[in-house]
């Protein structure tokens, strides 16, 4: 292609058309030398078969009184129908060769195949919403498509069957002028020779032809040498387009009259004459050879067909010389949209030149009277429609329908992955668009993939189908992301625990599938459940509580959770340092404690005084004076209330009781020294007597039963003189006083003051006789009663 050109030419109207104009859009406010179209390139040449564009800038005012312009309907036309410019999209002629690229206010037009008959002046219109605001770009782009010829431009006898020739590639338009070319001599391409130009010695009967490198398949025909003599095969049509289900018949011509057969380039496939007998059960392929030519004939077209099939003989054998291109195609239906709405237009690159005559049905049903490869009734995107041709049916073409979303994983972890596929039946194809939660996602692919999907991802998607003629949305699906608990949080309701009000204790954490629980107290199992209810808490409900959660895809660690339960001052308890009364002068110390949460203040009161006297758990009273003697007691108190102690006495010791005290220690000492004493010397000489008169033995029964049967079977008379000695221990253990004191059995109970007794009797024998009157009056019964301390329990041994 080469622009004729030197520089671009603007589209514009002439000076007395521009000036009438004016006048006319004044009236409505349209300024003429807005409107206009400018083309890159005002003259095209092309080769057959190639691919051309050509392109354009279109201009328009923004605004027209007060009314914003918007471009409705943009295209290129060569011809008119019915008195109207009919659009390349519409005209079979250029059926599947079109394409349109709009962007910004550039328009460009592509065809590609081009044939002869596509050599034509091409224009660019636009429509908007102005009134009059229609504006086609003329005079327009001429194009002019050429083939090749082989012109011999000298050719000189050398010698015998030998010429010199000087040929030329010759196009009817100049052609870029860095086109490459390709030059054939029996088939065969020279592969040194790239120019236009081509000169060198040849046979007479060699034949030559030349092509555009790129576009080998249409090459110039044959040339001989020397007349018409040469051996060549020459192909009637260089591509054939045919519908599927057809037949369609490939023909060449050759001089020799020798018989041969056909292959497939791309199948390499060979078909000869009798292919049908033994290579195909349904003789799709037939194969007839005559002295001038041969035919490939192929019934019942498939998409597989589609190929370029050559002759082939034993003197024109692998050779690089193009046969003929085979196109198998559908007749389809071509949706275009525009502003006012959707055109269908019945399409094939396989409609022969010339008029044409078409059915459209509607839902299956023949629409009567249209018979225009342009449907002009208005479309619904809730029917179907197609068309047919020389017996040919299309396809139908309706709007997406059955739009569902499937997913590759039925269950899905965090940090997988998954992809999820949008599906519809529609026609033409859909394009797509996904939504998460009903927000559109920058993705237009039937398939959605979510890579090292996250817990967030856990929401409702749903695709929306579309084409042409509508749009479909599809149901709703929910990924449902899972993962294994997270740490266990462990709450309590209220946050302030008072002892018997109602706690309970919640434990949280986030998993899918939701966890179960398991509660520890102490790191010992509570129980099982979400909730730890208590309807009245105690005190020693206080402690470490925790909660482990658990799924089927893992476990959660946990933090333990101290539960401390408030409550108010149990009553307090009063201990003093000193037993008994206190010492004048000395020193005491009171303590008060009591159970409480949080810790009680303690506050220490003299009985009938409002005024505290101290404050603390331990009061000291470092001097204790006859005048602080008294009931004492203490409050214990926190933020949870109160409690007070029951009253204490503290008495004070005078200086007249501590000689009284003193004197009985003293005479209590002197008698305990005497007693011991005195028994001995009596049992000593009650040994010396029984000595000297063996025969008047005198027995002693120790026992601490004073009427056992001894005792009955004496004799009033015979009894001895009883003497007591008693001795008084003071309670307080620390005014006891010992001698030859031992440890007697331990005190069953709190309250047994029993008085251990030691008896002495002396019987008297019934052998001795009664004249031994200083004898017997020396007979007597010594009787020591112990009175003793709380603390201790002693036995006096006598």
């Amino acid at each position: 292609m080469r622009d004729t050109t030197k520089q671009k030419r603007r589209m514009t109207l002439t000076a007395a058309e521009t000036g009438f104009i004016v006048f006319l859009l004044f009236l409505t406010g349209i300024h003429s030398e807005t409107w206009r179209v400018e083309y890159s390139s005002t003259q095209i040449c092309a080769l057959e078969g190639s691919t051309v564009e050509m392109s354009c800038t279109y201009l328009y005012p923004t605004w027209v009184v007060d009314k914003k312009t918007v471009v409705q309907r943009r295209f290129w036309f060569t011809k008119l129908m019915n008195y109207k410019q009919l659009d390349l999209r519409e005209d079979p002629d250029y059926a599947d060769r079109i394409t349109y690229d709009f962007s910004g206010n550039n328009c460009l037009l592509r065809i590609s195949g081009l044939k002869l008959s596509d050599s034509a002046e091409y224009k660019f219109r636009f429509e908007t919403n102005q009134p009059d605001g229609r504006f086609t770009g003329s005079p327009g782009v001429i194009l002019t498509v050429t083939d090749l010829q082989v012109k011999i431009q000298t050719k000189s006898w050398y010698s015998t069957r030998r010429y010199w020739l000087e040929m030329l590639c010759q196009s009817s338009c100049p052609l870029p002028p860095r086109s490459s070319y390709v030059w054939y001599i029996n088939g065969r391409i020279i592969t040194d020779e790239t120019q236009q130009k081509y000169s060198g010695y040849l046979y007479s009967d060699n034949s030559v032809s030349c092509a555009v490198r790129g576009h080998e398949s249409f090459h110039s025909p044959l040339v001989c040498v020397y007349r018409d003599s040469c051996s060549k095969v020459s192909y009637s049509e260089r591509s054939i387009c045919a519908f599927r289900g057809s037949s369609v018949t490939i023909y060449c011509s050759q001089n020799s009259g020798s018989s041969g057969s056909w292959i497939s380039v791309g199948g390499q496939q060979t078909f000869s004459q009798n292919t049908g007998k033994y290579q195909s059960p349904r003789n799709r392929f037939q194969v007839q050879n005559d002295q001038y030519g041969s035919s490939l004939t192929i019934t019942d077209l498939t998409d597989g067909d589609s190929d370029e099939y050559r002759f082939e003989t034993w003197w024109w054998r692998n050779k690089d010389f193009p046969g003929t291109t085979l196109t198998v195609v559908d007749l389809h239906v071509v949706v275009i949209r525009f502003s006012s709405g959707l055109e269908l237009v019945c399409h094939s690159s396989c409609f022969p030149p010339g008029h044409f005559s078409f059915i459209w049905f509607k839902n299956g049903e023949k629409v009567q009277g249209e018979t225009s490869s342009i449907y002009r009734e208005a479309v619904s995107p809730e029917d179907t429609y197609s068309c047919s041709y020389g017996g040919q049916r299309s396809p139908e073409v309706y709007a997406p329908k059955s739009v569902s979303v499937s997913m590759d994983l039925t269950e899905i972890l965090e940090d997988s992955s998954v992809t999820l596929t949008c599906r519809c039946d529609a026609k033409p194809a859909a394009n797509y668009t996904w939504f998460k939660n009903n927000q559109p996602l920058p993705l237009k692919d039937p398939h959605l993939t979510l890579r090292s999907v996250h817990r967030s991802d856990s929401e409702k998607y749903h695709c929306v189908a579309e084409n042409e003629l509508g749009k479909t949305a599809s149901e709703y699906i929910f990924i449902n992301v899972e993962y294994p608990p997270e740490t266990s949080s462990v709450s309590v309701n209220p946050p302030e625990i008072l002892e018997d009000s109602s706690v309970t204790l919640t434990c949280k954490t986030d998993a899918n599938p939701a966890a179960n629980y398991t509660w520890f107290k102490d790191n010992r199992v509570l129980l099982s459940g979400q909730e730890v209810h208590f309807s009245s808490i105690r005190s020693e409900d206080s402690g470490n509580y925790s909660c482990k959660s658990e799924n089927k895809h893992g476990k959660s660690r946990w933090i333990p959770l101290f539960l401390d339960v408030q409550y108010p001052p149990r009553i307090p308890s009063v201990s003093v340092s000193v037993f008994g009364k206190i010492l004048e002068g000395s020193s005491v110390t009171l303590t008060c404690s009591s159970d409480a949460n949080p810790a009680a203040n303690y506050t220490w009161f003299k009985e009938d005084e409002d005024s505290p006297k101290a404050s603390g758990s331990n009061w000291t009273i470092s001097d204790f004076r006859a005048e602080l003697s008294g009931f004492y007691y203490c409050e214990a108190e926190n933020r949870r209330g109160q409690n007070k102690s029951s009253l204490h006495r503290i008495e004070t010791e005078t200086a007249s009781w501590k000689s009284a005290a003193a004197a009985t220690i003293t005479f209590t000492v002197l008698l305990l020294v005497f007693i011991p004493a005195f028994i001995w010397i009596r049992k000593n000489r009650c040994v010396t007597e029984q000595e000297r008169r063996p025969a008047n033995r005198t027995q002693v029964n120790m026992s601490p039963d004073i009427n056992g049967p001894s005792a009955e079977a004496e004799s009033a008379e015979e009894q001895l003189e009883l003497h007591y000695s008693s001795i008084y221990f003071s309670e307080k253990q620390e005014d006891c006083l010992y001698s030859n004191i031992r440890n007697s059995k331990p005190r069953q109970s709190p309250e047994d003051t029993t008085v251990e007794y030691s008896a002495v009797r002396f019987k008297k024998s019934a052998r001795v006789e009664k004249t031994s009157g200083a004898e017997s009056s020396e007979d007597f019964a010594l009787y020591s009663t112990v009175n003793k301390c709380l603390q201790s329990k002693t036995e006096l041994s006598s």
